[in-house]
């Protein structure tokens, strides 16, 4: 039986699946088990593990004016 579960929160996602595909604006980067996305060396994939945001740092200004978009 397949089930198809999208999530941002990876522990759970570990914990229920056995095979694992991430995703970058539709595009894929990866697929395979826990262990092989926790051993992928892509930045994206480390900085989604370690829970660090793409953005770094943003002038408030420059926050507003996205909010503003």
């Amino acid at each position: 039986m397949t089930i198809v579960i999208i999530t941002h929160e990876m522990e759970s996602t570990f914990h229920v699946a056995d095979r694992i595909t991430v995703l970058n604006n539709g595009k894929q980067i990866v697929t395979g088990t826990k262990d092989e996305i926790r051993s992928y060396e892509d930045e994206r994939i480390v900085n989604m593990l370690n829970r660090m945001p793409a953005v770094k740092e943003m002038d408030g200004d420059d926050y507003i004016h996205q909010l503003k978009k």
